[in-house]
């Protein structure tokens, strides 16, 4: 029964001890070294070993947060990035620092920013670029300066390329919450908005100009009508009055009196219905063989028994005068018109020239007098309607003869030119452009 008991005691002490060493052979072997940089030496128990695997398990999911949330931080830059180059406009962000942060491929492309430029990143570089390509450079060095000196500055301008291009730019701050990290701006091609702006201000000039000619027109079209009409009204009561006492001499001249004025104003209405023909389109160049040499002549002697004055034209012809296709019709109202002028402002018997010239591809007329001349400001205005030289003095006329001619040498794709000296004489030079050949 001792023995039993004894043998009791020492087997729980043997298990005891047993258990005691391995224990202790499962701290021995859990232990380990960790060297720090401070070659300091770190002894791991269990408890540490348990933290430590907790630790671990802790930057394993803060890792995997990190990844995640680089993952979603990279889909936006490329989102960010994508919308930039969907906007049809150039855009550049410019950090605090000079540098660029961001910019998209259509920005390059109207700049046409060349490689070596966009490697540098360095929007110093860039602004140098912008400059020598702008017209107003001076102004662009202000403004910038101006945005760079107020970073919570908005504004929007344009900027005219030497290139004929217009560009808009629209700089507003860049914010990240409430602090200004730098500045965007974007620039818009207006180039074709503005050439259609200017085609209408263009246009609507002309419009205004326009309404402003036909007023003057109504106006001086009146004038040029009243006065015939007054000697005509004038005349005519003085005869129906005293007709039955007056001399046959008397009448007569009152007669010529009505018959000029008659006639001032069916020439009137004449120059009135041909310059609105040619301004409506009406009439139309239509080019037949015709010998010009007969032309000139028929012209002449039409005029001289329709006129008595001094006054000698002398034609003369000069080269290959075979018949040539113009159009009659245009080409006589404007030889009539330049040759009686030519005469009315000529003092009386002096010369005038009409000369006939062949050229290559070309006909030219000049006609040539030793009148009163035309002062270098009238020839500006020359050919504008009613419009009389300043030096004209009481010499009949109202001023459409020479803007009939033009319009109907434009028709007949003919040009004209005007030599003059006051008090010495005017030649004008008309050039046809053959359609065909000589």
């Amino acid at each position: 029964m001792i023995f039993k008991n004894k043998f009791s005691e020492l087997q729980t002490s043997q298990v005891s001890t047993l258990r005691l060493l391995r224990l202790e052979e499962e701290l021995q072997l859990t232990k380990f070294l960790m060297e720090r940089l401070t070659d300091a030496v770190f002894w791991i128990t269990p408890d540490d070993l348990i933290e430590s695997n907790y630790v671990n398990r802790q930057l394993s999911h803060e890792r995997a947060e990190c990844k995640l949330v680089k993952t979603k931080l990279d889909n936006s830059i490329s989102l960010l990035q994508a919308t930039l180059e969907s906007i049809t406009d150039g855009v550049v962000a410019i950090g605090c620092d000079g540098d660029i942060v961001s910019l998209n491929q259509k920005f390059l492309q109207m700049w046409q920013i060349p490689d070596s430029i966009i490697t540098s990143r360095n929007h110093n570089q860039y602004l140098t670029f912008y400059k020598n390509q702008i017209k107003d450079q001076e102004k662009f060095c202000t403004d910038v300066y101006q945005l760079d000196s107020q970073k919570d500055f908005e504004s929007c301008d344009t900027l005219e390329l030497k290139d004929g291009r217009v560009f808009e730019r629209y700089s507003k701050p860049l914010r990240l919450g409430e602090e200004i990290i730098g500045v965007v701006w974007s620039f818009r091609d207006i180039t074709e908005c503005q050439q259609a702006k200017e085609k209408i201000r263009r246009v609507l000039e002309q419009e205004k100009q326009l309404a402003e000619d036909r007023a003057q027109f109504v106006s001086m079209v009146s004038h040029e009508f009243r006065s015939p009409l007054n000697i005509i009204s004038y005349s005519t009561s003085l005869l129906k009055r005293h007709s039955h006492h007056w001399s046959d001499e008397k009448k007569l001249l009152y007669l010529q009196r009505l018959q000029t004025a008659t006639e001032q104003i069916s020439q009137l209405m004449d120059e009135v219905l041909m310059i609105g023909s040619a301004e409506a389109g009406k009439l139309q160049c239509e080019l037949k063989p015709l010998d010009l040499n007969l032309f000139c002549r028929e012209i002449l002697a039409e005029m001289n028994l329709q006129t008595n004055s001094l006054s000698t034209v002398n034609f003369v012809s000069q080269g290959n005068c075979k018949p040539i296709w113009v159009d009659k019709k245009l080409l006589q109202p404007v030889l009539t018109n330049l040759i009686s002028n030519a005469i009315k402002y000529s003092p009386k018997n002096t010369k005038v020239d009409l000369i006939l010239s062949y050229q290559d591809e070309k006909v030219i007329f000049q006609i040539k007098d030793q009148g009163i001349g035309i002062t270098p400001r009238d020839q500006e205005q020359l050919f504008k309607p009613f419009y009389r030289g300043e030096n004209v003095g009481d010499i009949p006329g109202n001023g459409l003869g020479l803007a009939i001619v033009k319009k109907l040498l434009d028709l007949h794709y003919s040009k004209i030119d005007v030599v003059s000296e006051v008090g010495k004489g005017t030649t004008f030079t008309i050039t046809l452009f053959l359609k065909q050949p000589l």
